[in-house]
C-alpha cells in the first residue's frame, strides 16, 4: 500500500499521528517524574527480585536441559539451512536473522555504554554470563513455544501465549501476555530504538530528530505492513551485513589499542566483585550497580526468559523439530550477547581507561560513538550506519512479535490497528527523553518475565521428555 494512498484513506491515524507529535514535544516536565517514579521501582526490583528470579531461572534450565549449550555447534549448523524461499514458515537462517533483528538493537552498542558508565566496567561481565546462562533458557521456551505452535491460514504461528492455552489452559494468562508484548513493542522494541536512530542521526549528520523519526516511521511502516515474509527478507538483509561491520570495527578499535586490553580485562572481571574500580576519572561504583545494569542490559539485548524469542521460532518451517528449533534460537543469544555485547564492553571499558580524565563527563551513550571517532578510514560513519541499520532492524523483528501477540487478542482486525499504531510510537519514541525510555523498557520486561517464568516452570517436565 502506497503511503499517501494510506494517509488520505485512514484520518484517524493522520490527526493521532500530530497529535503524539505535539505531546511529546511539550511535556518535558511529565516525562522527568514519570521516570523518577519508575527508576525508583526499576532500582528495587533490578537490585534484587529480578536477579534472582533471572539468574535463577538461568543456572536452573542449564542444570535441566544438561548443559544444553555445549550443543552450541550443532546450532550454528542448523541455523545455516534455509535461504528464506520457503513457501509454509520461515527458514532457519530466516528465524534466526528475524530473533537477532529483535535482539541486535541499541542494547548492544548504546545499553552496553549506559550499563558500564552506570555499573562500571563489572557491568560487562554480569551481561556476557547472563547470555552465557541464558542460552538453556532460551532454548526451553522456543522448544515449548514450536511444540504448542499452531497454523493459521498457510502460516505457523506461536509463542508463550499459546503454551499458555494450549499446555496450561490459562487463556486469561495468555492474554494478559500479549497484551504486554504489544505494550513491550511499543517500548522495548519500537521507542528505544527510533531514539537511538534521532539521536545518531542528530550527532552524526545534524538532522533534526522529528524528521528522521518520521522517515523512519513511514519506511519500516512500508515493509511491516507486507506481512512476513517481507520481515524475514529484511532482517536476513540487513542483519549479517551490519553485524560484520560492527564486529570488524569492534576488532579494529582493540587491535589499535592492544596495549590497554590485557588491563580491560582484569578491570572488567575484578571490578565485577569489588566494591570500587578506578574507571570514568575515579568514580566509584558498587557491585550492586555493576549486577544491576550489566543483568538489566543483558536481559534486554537477548530477551532470554521473556518468552519472545519463541515467537520468531514458531514461525518457522514445520518440517523442524521442536529440539532443533531451540538449538537455533539458542544461537541468537551467544551471538547477541556472548560475542556482541561483550566485544562492545571492552571497546567501551579500554575508551574509558584511555580517557579517564578528560572524557568522564560524558553522556553514557556516546562512549562507544567516540571510541569508533578514533578510527581511521570513518570510524564515526560506521558506528553511525550500524546503529541505525541495527536499530531499523529491531525495529521490523519487534513488530511481528507485537503482530503475533495483537492477532491472538484479536485477529486480523486488531493486528491492523496495532500495526498503526507502533509505525505512530516509531515517530514518538525518536522525540522521547532517553532515560525515560530505557527506565520504561526495563519497568515493561517485568511483565513478560513473570508470566514466562511460570510457563516454563510449569512445563518443564515437557522438556525432560524431549
Amino acid at each position: 500500500m502506497k503511503y499517501t494512498q494510506f494517509l488520505k484513506e485512514n484520518q484517524e491515524f493522520h490527526r493521532s499521528f500530530f497529535l503524539t507529535s505535539r505531546i511529546f514535544f511539550t511535556n518535558d516536565k511529565r516525562w522527568y517524574v514519570a521516570m523518577q517514579v519508575i527508576q525508583a521501582v526499576n532500582g528495587w526490583l533490578f537490585g534484587g527480585p529480578v536477579l534472582i528470579l533471572l539468574f535463577g531461572i538461568h543456572v536452573y534450565f542449564t542444570i535441566y536441559t544438561g548443559v544444553v549449550q555445549r550443543k552450541l555447534g550443532t546450532g550454528i549448523r542448523l541455523s545455516l539451512r534455509g535461504t528464506g524461499t520457503e513457501k509454509k514458515g520461515m527458514s532457519s537462517f530466516g528465524t534466526l536473522t528475524t530473533t537477532l533483528a529483535a535482539t541486535l538493537g541499541t542494547g548492544n552498542i548504546i545499553g552496553v555504554s549506559t550499563a558500564v558508565s552506570l555499573g562500571g566496567p563489572g557491568a560487562v561481565f554480569w551481561c556476557w554470563l547472563t547470555g552465557v546462562l541464558g542460552m538453556a533458557t532460551t532454548y526451553a521456551e522456543t522448544t515449548l513455544c514450536c511444540t504448542y505452535r499452531e497454523t493459521q491460514g498457510r502460516e505457523p504461528v506461536g509463542g508463550m501465549m499459546y503454551v499458555l492455552k494450549n499446555a496450561l489452559g490459562k487463556k486469561k494468562l495468555a492474554s494478559f501476555y500479549s497484551f504486554f508484548i504489544c505494550f513491550s513493542a511499543y517500548f522495548a522494541g519500537c521507542t528505544t530504538q527510533s531514539n537511538a536512530i534521532s539521536e545518531t542521526c542528530r550527532g552524526i549528520w545534524e538532522l533534526p530528530k522529528w524528521l528522521v523519526g518520521i522517515i523512519v516511521a513511514l519506511t519500516v511502516g512500508l515493509v511491516i505492513l507486507q506481512g512476513v515474509k517481507w520481515i524475514e527478507k529484511a532482517s536476513m538483509m540487513i542483519v549479517p551485513a551490519m553485524a560484520l561491520l560492527f564486529v570488524a570495527g569492534c576488532l579494529f578499535y582493540l587491535v589499535l589499542h592492544i596495549g590497554y586490553f590485557p588491563a580491560a580485562i582484569w578491570q572488567i572481571v575484578t571490578s565485577a566483585f569489588s566494591p570500587r574500580c578506578a574507571a570514568a576519572g575515579g568514580l566509584g561504583y558498587t557491585v550492586g550497580a555493576a549486577v544491576r545494569y550489566g543483568v538489566a542490559r543483558g536481559l534486554f539485548t537477548n530477551e532470554a526468559g521473556l518468552g519472545t524469542s519463541g515467537i520468531a521460532a514458531a514461525c518457522g518451517e514445520e518440517k523442524i523439530s521442536p529440539e532443533e528449533q531451540g538449538l537455533i534460537s539458542m544461537t541468537a543469544t551467544f551471538w547477541d550477547t556472548v560475542v556482541l555485547c561483550a566485544v562492545t564492553g571492552i571497546v567501551v571499558v579500554i575508551y574509558q581507561a584511555k580517557h579517564a580524565i578528560a572524557k568522564s563527563g560524558m553522556a553514557s551513550g556516546l562512549l562507544v560513538k567516540e571510541a569508533f571517532a578514533e578510527l581511521p578510514l570513518g570510524g564515526t560513519e560506521i558506528i553511525g550506519v550500524a546503529t541505525v541499520a541495527f536499530a531499523v532492524a529491531t525495529l521490523i523483528g519487534w513488530s511481528l512479535f507485537g503482530k503475533v501477540a495483537a492477532e491472538f487478542l484479536g485477529g486480523k482486525q486488531l493486528t491492523r490497528t496495532y500495526q498503526y499504531i507502533y509505525v505512530i510510537m516509531i515517530f514518538a519514541g525518536a522525540v522521547m527523553p532517553l532515560g525515560f525510555v530505557w527506565e520504561i523498557t526495563d519497568f515493561v520486561n517485568l511483565f513478560l518475565l513473570v508470566p514466562s517464568v511460570y510457563t516454563l516452570l510449569c512445563c518443564r517436565k515437557i522438556l525432560r521428555k524431549k
